[in-house]
């Protein structure tokens, strides 16, 4: 993570304040969830952890999954706490919000559990995407985009999509390999040909 990074997840926190700080201690929505296993919860990591970035990112986090008013986090928090395994669930989310190297990731991860949370996307999906964006090169990652203009795109490509980029999106489990196509004479459009696999089209489609 480079100072510019640094400083912009720091000043998260200053920007809430301590309301927003209060606001998670007193009835936020994690108050009550254990983040990780032995039943550490948000408000003793609040109070006890000295990493002020992890803490930024925690408020950025719970920020980002844009629950407006006490019913939408009361109703959140009753479908978090049917899951059976919601420990292994938040112990999930701290891990990857302790390895997050940018903001876009954790806007991501919190996309994601909305998606989750609202049965739009199953466990295995959330658990599989968790993974996916906490290897994910956040400028590569945004460039899927570029399947909306050709649901195939060749490592040899006219559309500006390099090809470490695309290696890079196989490598992470957004894209699958389709084998390889011979082009055309001039060898534009040629080489392997990569498209969206489910998590893919799940990223482009409702998260990013």
């Amino acid at each position: 993570m480079n100072e510019i990074e640094k400083e912009e997840i720091l000043s998260i926190s200053k920007d809430l304040g301590e309301v927003g700080l209060d606001s998670l201690l007193e009835d936020g929505l994690f108050k009550d969830i254990p983040f990780v296993g032995t039943g550490i919860s948000v408000v003793k990591l609040l109070h006890s952890a000295s990493d002020r970035i992890l803490l930024s990112k925690i408020i950025h986090f719970i920020n980002e999954l844009e629950l407006k008013n006490e019913q939408e986090i009361k109703e959140f928090k009753a479908k978090y706490f049917k899951l059976t395994d919601y420990d292994r669930i938040g112990s999930k989310i701290l891990l990857t919000l302790e390895r997050a190297d940018n903001l876009q990731k954790i806007k991501w991860l919190a996309r994601s559990l909305r998606l989750f949370i609202g049965n739009e996307i199953t466990k295995s999906e959330f658990l599989r995407l968790t993974s996916i964006i906490n290897s994910a090169y956040v400028e590569d990652v945004l460039k899927i985009v570029a399947f909306d203009e050709r649901n195939e795109i060749t490592s040899n490509n006219d559309i500006k999509v390099e090809k470490y980029v695309l290696e890079h999106l196989f490598s992470i489990g957004l894209v699958g390999n389709l084998g390889i196509n011979g082009g055309a004479v001039d060898r534009k459009n040629s080489g392997t040909i990569y498209a969206l696999n489910e998590f893919g089209k799940i990223m482009r489609n409702k998260i990013i």
